[in-house]
Protein backbone atom coordinates (compact mmCIF):
# COMPACT_ATOMS: atom_id res chain seq x y z
CA UNK A 1 0.00 0.00 0.00
CA UNK A 2 1.42 3.42 -0.94
CA UNK A 3 1.87 5.70 2.03
CA UNK A 4 1.29 8.79 -0.11
CA UNK A 5 -2.42 7.93 -0.23
CA UNK A 6 -2.70 8.49 3.52
CA UNK A 7 -1.74 12.15 3.81
CA UNK A 8 -3.14 15.60 3.00
CA UNK A 9 -6.68 14.93 4.04
CA UNK A 10 -6.85 11.35 2.83
CA UNK A 11 -7.36 10.21 6.43
CA UNK A 12 -10.58 12.20 6.63
CA UNK A 13 -12.65 9.06 6.14
CA UNK A 14 -11.43 7.96 9.60
CA UNK A 15 -12.83 11.03 11.33
CA UNK A 16 -16.06 9.31 12.36
CA UNK A 17 -14.13 6.79 14.45
CA UNK A 18 -12.55 7.11 17.85
CA UNK A 19 -8.77 7.48 18.19
CA UNK A 20 -8.50 3.87 19.34
CA UNK A 21 -10.54 2.62 16.37
CA UNK A 22 -8.46 4.67 13.95
CA UNK A 23 -5.19 3.32 15.28
CA UNK A 24 -6.45 -0.27 15.21
CA UNK A 25 -7.60 0.19 11.63
CA UNK A 26 -4.28 1.66 10.47
CA UNK A 27 -2.25 -1.00 12.26
CA UNK A 28 -4.18 -3.70 10.44
CA UNK A 29 -3.77 -1.97 7.06
CA UNK A 30 -0.06 -1.22 7.52
CA UNK A 31 1.00 -4.50 9.09
CA UNK A 32 3.97 -4.91 6.74
CA UNK A 33 5.62 -1.73 8.04
CA UNK A 34 7.07 -0.63 11.37
CA UNK A 35 4.35 1.59 12.82
CA UNK A 36 4.20 3.52 16.10
CA UNK A 37 1.71 6.16 17.23
CA UNK A 38 2.91 8.96 19.51
CA UNK A 39 1.47 11.96 21.33
CA UNK A 40 2.80 15.54 21.15
CA UNK A 41 5.55 14.71 23.66
CA UNK A 42 6.73 11.74 21.65
CA UNK A 43 5.42 9.09 24.06
CA UNK A 44 4.28 5.75 22.63
CA UNK A 45 0.50 5.48 22.37
CA UNK A 46 0.21 2.31 20.24
CA UNK A 47 2.52 0.27 18.02
CA UNK A 48 2.49 -2.91 15.95
CA UNK A 49 4.46 -6.12 16.49
CA UNK A 50 6.76 -5.37 13.55
CA UNK A 51 7.92 -2.18 15.28
CA UNK A 52 8.53 -4.00 18.55
CA UNK A 53 10.43 -6.84 16.85
CA UNK A 54 12.58 -4.41 14.86
CA UNK A 55 13.53 -2.37 17.92
CA UNK A 56 14.20 -5.44 20.06
CA UNK A 57 16.61 -6.77 17.45
CA UNK A 58 18.99 -4.00 18.51
CA UNK A 59 20.41 -3.13 21.92
CA UNK A 60 17.34 -1.19 23.12
CA UNK A 61 15.31 -2.40 26.08
CA UNK A 62 11.76 -2.04 24.83
CA UNK A 63 9.25 -0.38 27.15
CA UNK A 64 5.55 0.35 26.57
CA UNK A 65 6.07 3.77 28.14
CA UNK A 66 8.97 4.55 25.80
CA UNK A 67 9.55 7.70 23.79
CA UNK A 68 10.25 8.15 20.08
CA UNK A 69 13.32 10.28 20.92
CA UNK A 70 14.92 7.16 22.38
CA UNK A 71 14.59 5.43 18.99
CA UNK A 72 15.74 8.11 16.54
CA UNK A 73 19.00 9.90 17.21
CA UNK A 74 18.04 13.22 15.64
CA UNK A 75 14.83 13.47 17.66
CA UNK A 76 16.83 13.87 20.88
CA UNK A 77 16.97 17.51 19.84
CA UNK A 78 13.68 19.05 20.98
CA UNK A 79 13.82 21.81 18.37
CA UNK A 80 14.07 19.34 15.51
CA UNK A 81 11.26 17.21 16.94
CA UNK A 82 9.00 20.25 17.33
CA UNK A 83 9.93 21.41 13.82
CA UNK A 84 8.97 18.06 12.31
CA UNK A 85 5.58 18.02 14.05
CA UNK A 86 5.00 21.61 12.97
CA UNK A 87 5.77 20.55 9.39
CA UNK A 88 3.23 17.73 9.71
CA UNK A 89 0.58 20.20 10.91
CA UNK A 90 1.32 22.54 7.99
CA UNK A 91 1.76 20.03 5.17
CA UNK A 92 -0.04 16.88 6.34
CA UNK A 93 3.10 14.76 6.23
CA UNK A 94 6.85 14.78 6.86
CA UNK A 95 9.13 12.39 5.00
CA UNK A 96 12.85 11.87 5.38
CA UNK A 97 15.62 9.67 6.67
CA UNK A 98 16.42 9.34 10.37
CA UNK A 99 19.18 7.44 12.12
CA UNK A 100 18.18 4.66 14.51
CA UNK A 101 19.83 5.39 17.86
CA UNK A 102 21.36 1.92 18.38
CA UNK A 103 24.59 0.38 17.26
CA UNK A 104 24.51 -1.54 13.99
CA UNK A 105 21.41 0.15 12.54
CA UNK A 106 21.41 2.18 9.33
CA UNK A 107 19.25 5.17 8.54
CA UNK A 108 15.63 4.35 7.82
CA UNK A 109 13.05 6.03 5.64
CA UNK A 110 10.39 7.68 7.83
CA UNK A 111 6.92 9.04 7.05
CA UNK A 112 5.03 10.96 9.73
CA UNK A 113 1.35 11.88 9.54
CA UNK A 114 -1.32 13.10 11.93
CA UNK A 115 -4.11 10.53 12.20
CA UNK A 116 -6.91 12.40 13.95
CA UNK A 117 -7.68 14.91 11.26
CA UNK A 118 -8.58 18.44 12.28
CA UNK A 119 -9.18 17.72 15.95
CA UNK A 120 -7.46 20.42 17.99
CA UNK A 121 -6.97 18.50 21.20
CA UNK A 122 -4.72 15.52 21.93
CA UNK A 123 -3.25 15.06 18.45
CA UNK A 124 -1.87 11.63 17.62
CA UNK A 125 0.92 11.16 15.09
CA UNK A 126 1.82 8.04 13.16
CA UNK A 127 5.48 7.15 12.52
CA UNK A 128 5.80 4.67 9.66
CA UNK A 129 9.30 3.58 8.75
CA UNK A 130 11.23 0.90 6.93
CA UNK A 131 14.81 0.11 6.00
CA UNK A 132 16.19 1.62 2.85
CA UNK A 133 15.66 -1.09 0.21
CA UNK A 134 18.85 -0.19 -1.64
CA UNK A 135 21.24 -2.93 -0.58
CA UNK A 136 24.68 -3.76 -1.79
CA UNK A 137 25.32 -7.13 -3.43
CA UNK A 138 27.29 -8.10 -0.33
CA UNK A 139 24.38 -7.19 1.99
CA UNK A 140 21.93 -9.18 -0.13
CA UNK A 141 24.26 -12.18 -0.17
CA UNK A 142 24.71 -12.10 3.61
CA UNK A 143 20.97 -11.82 4.14
CA UNK A 144 20.36 -14.87 1.96
CA UNK A 145 23.26 -16.81 3.43
CA UNK A 146 22.29 -16.29 7.07
CA UNK A 147 18.47 -16.42 6.89
CA UNK A 148 16.19 -19.45 6.77
CA UNK A 149 14.10 -18.99 3.63
CA UNK A 150 10.86 -20.51 4.95
CA UNK A 151 10.62 -18.94 8.41
CA UNK A 152 12.75 -15.80 8.17
CA UNK A 153 14.67 -16.84 11.28
CA UNK A 154 18.46 -16.91 11.37
CA UNK A 155 19.78 -20.23 10.11
CA UNK A 156 22.35 -22.80 11.28
CA UNK A 157 25.26 -20.85 9.78
CA UNK A 158 24.25 -17.74 11.72
CA UNK A 159 23.83 -19.81 14.89
CA UNK A 160 27.43 -21.00 14.74
CA UNK A 161 28.76 -17.47 14.29
CA UNK A 162 26.55 -16.00 17.03
CA UNK A 163 27.51 -18.86 19.38
CA UNK A 164 31.18 -18.07 18.84
CA UNK A 165 30.64 -14.35 19.52
CA UNK A 166 28.58 -14.88 22.70
CA UNK A 167 31.08 -17.44 23.98
CA UNK A 168 33.79 -14.74 23.84
CA UNK A 169 31.61 -12.08 25.46
CA UNK A 170 29.78 -14.02 28.20
CA UNK A 171 30.98 -16.13 31.09
CA UNK A 172 27.75 -18.10 30.91
CA UNK A 173 24.63 -18.31 28.76
CA UNK A 174 21.69 -20.61 28.07
CA UNK A 175 20.57 -22.70 25.12
CA UNK A 176 17.03 -23.90 24.37
CA UNK A 177 16.30 -26.77 21.97
CA UNK A 178 12.68 -26.58 20.73
CA UNK A 179 10.87 -29.38 18.89
CA UNK A 180 7.27 -29.29 17.63
CA UNK A 181 5.33 -32.28 18.92
CA UNK A 182 3.71 -34.58 16.32
CA UNK A 183 4.93 -32.49 13.40
CA UNK A 184 5.17 -35.46 11.02
CA UNK A 185 1.63 -36.49 11.89
CA UNK A 186 0.39 -32.93 11.30
CA UNK A 187 2.19 -32.85 7.94
CA UNK A 188 0.69 -36.21 6.93
CA UNK A 189 -2.83 -35.31 8.04
CA UNK A 190 -3.07 -31.71 6.81
CA UNK A 191 -0.45 -31.54 4.06
CA UNK A 192 2.85 -29.75 3.62
CA UNK A 193 1.27 -26.35 2.97
CA UNK A 194 -0.28 -26.38 6.44
CA UNK A 195 2.98 -27.80 7.82
CA UNK A 196 4.96 -24.89 6.36
CA UNK A 197 2.44 -22.38 7.71
CA UNK A 198 2.73 -24.00 11.10
CA UNK A 199 6.53 -23.66 11.03
CA UNK A 200 6.14 -19.97 10.21
CA UNK A 201 3.57 -19.53 12.99
CA UNK A 202 5.89 -21.17 15.52
CA UNK A 203 8.81 -19.05 14.32
CA UNK A 204 6.79 -15.85 14.71
CA UNK A 205 5.61 -16.85 18.18
CA UNK A 206 9.20 -17.56 19.26
CA UNK A 207 10.32 -14.17 17.91
CA UNK A 208 7.49 -12.43 19.79
CA UNK A 209 8.38 -14.13 23.08
CA UNK A 210 12.14 -13.68 23.17
CA UNK A 211 13.52 -10.37 24.36
CA UNK A 212 16.71 -8.40 24.53
CA UNK A 213 19.94 -10.44 24.26
CA UNK A 214 18.07 -13.52 23.01
CA UNK A 215 18.48 -15.00 19.53
CA UNK A 216 16.26 -17.51 17.69
CA UNK A 217 17.37 -19.89 14.92
CA UNK A 218 15.82 -22.62 12.83
CA UNK A 219 18.09 -25.66 13.17
CA UNK A 220 16.34 -27.94 10.68
CA UNK A 221 12.86 -29.33 10.01
CA UNK A 222 10.71 -28.62 13.06
CA UNK A 223 13.66 -27.93 15.38
CA UNK A 224 14.60 -24.49 16.68
CA UNK A 225 17.35 -23.11 18.89
CA UNK A 226 17.35 -20.06 21.15
CA UNK A 227 20.49 -18.55 22.67
CA UNK A 228 19.82 -16.67 25.92
CA UNK A 229 22.76 -14.45 26.82
CA UNK A 230 21.56 -13.80 30.38
CA UNK A 231 21.64 -17.37 31.67
CA UNK A 232 19.32 -16.67 34.61
CA UNK A 233 16.45 -15.92 32.17
CA UNK A 234 16.69 -19.24 30.34
CA UNK A 235 14.03 -21.15 32.30
CA UNK A 236 11.69 -18.15 32.25
CA UNK A 237 11.93 -17.91 28.44
CA UNK A 238 11.41 -21.67 28.13
CA UNK A 239 8.10 -21.38 30.02
CA UNK A 240 6.98 -18.37 27.95
CA UNK A 241 7.63 -20.19 24.67
CA UNK A 242 5.71 -23.26 25.89
CA UNK A 243 2.72 -21.13 26.86
CA UNK A 244 2.81 -19.27 23.56
CA UNK A 245 2.93 -22.50 21.53
CA UNK A 246 0.33 -24.55 23.36
CA UNK A 247 -3.23 -24.78 22.13
CA UNK A 248 -5.41 -25.04 19.04
CA UNK A 249 -4.48 -22.72 16.17
CA UNK A 250 -6.34 -21.95 12.95
CA UNK A 251 -3.77 -22.49 10.20
CA UNK A 252 -5.30 -21.83 6.81
CA UNK A 253 -8.63 -23.65 7.04
CA UNK A 254 -7.34 -26.30 9.45
CA UNK A 255 -7.52 -26.28 13.23
CA UNK A 256 -4.23 -27.71 14.48
CA UNK A 257 -3.39 -28.65 18.04
CA UNK A 258 0.12 -27.36 18.73
CA UNK A 259 2.56 -28.09 21.53
CA UNK A 260 6.34 -28.11 21.82
CA UNK A 261 8.92 -29.99 23.83
CA UNK A 262 11.88 -27.93 25.02
CA UNK A 263 15.27 -28.91 26.37
CA UNK A 264 17.68 -26.63 28.20
CA UNK A 265 21.46 -26.56 28.63
CA UNK A 266 23.88 -23.94 29.93
CA UNK A 267 27.41 -22.87 29.13
CA UNK A 268 29.89 -23.78 30.57
CA UNK A 269 28.21 -26.06 33.14
CA UNK A 270 26.95 -28.56 30.54
CA UNK A 271 29.49 -28.01 27.80
CA UNK A 272 32.00 -25.61 26.34
CA UNK A 273 31.35 -26.22 22.63
CA UNK A 274 28.20 -26.06 20.52
CA UNK A 275 28.00 -29.80 19.82
CA UNK A 276 28.08 -30.72 23.52
CA UNK A 277 25.60 -28.03 24.53
CA UNK A 278 23.17 -28.98 21.77
CA UNK A 279 23.51 -32.66 22.70
CA UNK A 280 22.58 -31.92 26.34
CA UNK A 281 19.68 -29.70 25.26
CA UNK A 282 18.50 -32.39 22.83
CA UNK A 283 18.55 -35.03 25.58
CA UNK A 284 16.69 -32.67 27.91
CA UNK A 285 14.09 -32.08 25.18
CA UNK A 286 13.67 -35.85 24.71
CA UNK A 287 13.04 -36.26 28.45
CA UNK A 288 10.39 -33.55 28.21
CA UNK A 289 8.67 -35.57 25.45
CA UNK A 290 8.86 -38.77 27.50
CA UNK A 291 7.25 -37.07 30.49
CA UNK A 292 4.31 -36.14 28.27
CA UNK A 293 4.04 -39.69 26.96
CA UNK A 294 3.96 -40.99 30.52
CA UNK A 295 1.06 -38.63 31.20
CA UNK A 296 -0.73 -40.03 28.15
CA UNK A 297 -0.03 -37.09 25.86
CA UNK A 298 0.91 -38.05 22.28
CA UNK A 299 3.92 -36.07 21.08
CA UNK A 300 5.94 -38.39 18.85
CA UNK A 301 7.55 -37.21 15.60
Amino acid sequence: MCFESLHKGKLAWLSEFSQSEMMNCLLSILDIYNVVFIDTKGKFVRYNQQFKNFIQSGDYHFCDQGCIAEIFKELNEQKLFDSILSNVEDNGIWSGKLLINFSGFPQVQVHISRVNGDQLHDPIYMFLFFKDEVKSAEEKWKELAYTDELTGLSNWREFREKFSIIKKERESFGLLFIDIDNFKEINDRHGHIVGDKMLRLCSNRIKEVIGLNMHAFRKSGDEFLVLVEEVEKTEYVEKKIKRSLSGDFLIGESVVSVSVSIGLSTYPALGKDEETLIHHADMSMFKDKMRKVERGISCGD
